[in-house]
């Protein structure tokens, strides 16, 4: 039981902290600067983000999703995507924001 404790202990602590580059990684991987603003979109939905779209003139689109711990409250991982100046149907760039944990 003890061995099993032991080996558990570092996988549950790891659930709870926040890992930052992870999610730039994962978003990086996921969508990209140039790619449809649909398909970016339904990627980020595909993944458990829920995107405001807001009006069709809005630069930023805001994704948030919650991220799971077992121990410790729910954190939002952010994410905003910035529209094309050149074409509003197009990502622009790309912002990973800090997630946020309640204290």
């Amino acid at each position: 039981m003890q061995r099993f404790l032991l080996a558990v202990l570092p996988l549950a602590l790891a659930a709870c902290a926040v890992d930052q580059s992870r999610l730039g990684h994962f978003v990086t991987q996921t969508i990209q600067p140039g790619m449809p603003l649909e398909q970016a979109l339904v990627r980020m939905q595909a993944e458990g983000f829920y995107c405001n779209a807001g009006s069709g003139s809005d630069a930023i689109i805001a994704c948030t999703r919650t991220y799971e711990r077992l121990v410790q409250k729910n954190c939002v991982e952010r994410v905003d995507i910035v529209r094309s100046t050149t074409s509003a149907k197009t990502v622009g760039a790309i912002d990973v924001l800090e997630v946020k944990c309640p204290k």
